[in-house]
């Protein structure tokens, strides 16, 4: 069973909202309140940079090719604080890099992942 997270709970609430409006007697109106209160008081809670690495990730899932998968981490250094590794779809390492901000990583991916790689004899044109 998955652990309940902030961000499930957020879509619990909006369906039980849907709920109450379509049924307003099914569900009282205090507990889609209360439901929300708490919603809200959780996804507040989440440290910032655990949505940043999300926003990063999905980022990088953009811009790299089908079967290909993206890995975020902190890297716990001031100037360069995110990091990634990038599989292929074999699951070997094609590429790492490190990036100030979640925008100047994905930027720089996305422009490594436009010109051919060269690798295990082939030839860069």
């Amino acid at each position: 069973m998955n652990k309940p997270n902030p961000i499930t709970a957020a879509i619990g609430v909006v369906k039980l909202a849907h709920m109450h409006h379509s049924n307003p007697t099914a569900v009282d109106a205090a507990t889609v309140r209360d439901a929300a209160a708490e919603c809200i008081q959780r996804l507040s809670a989440l440290p910032a940079e655990a949505l940043e690495l999300a926003a990063l990730y999905a980022a990088l899932l953009a811009v790299t090719p089908a079967g290909w998968l993206p890995y975020v981490t902190l890297t716990g250094i001031t100037a360069r604080p995110f990091g990634t590794v990038i599989t292929d779809e074999a699951g070997n390492i094609a590429m790492t890099a490190t990036g100030q901000s979640t925008e100047s990583l994905t930027a720089f991916i996305a422009q490594k992942l436009s010109r051919p790689m060269a690798g295990c004899g082939e030839a860069t044109q």
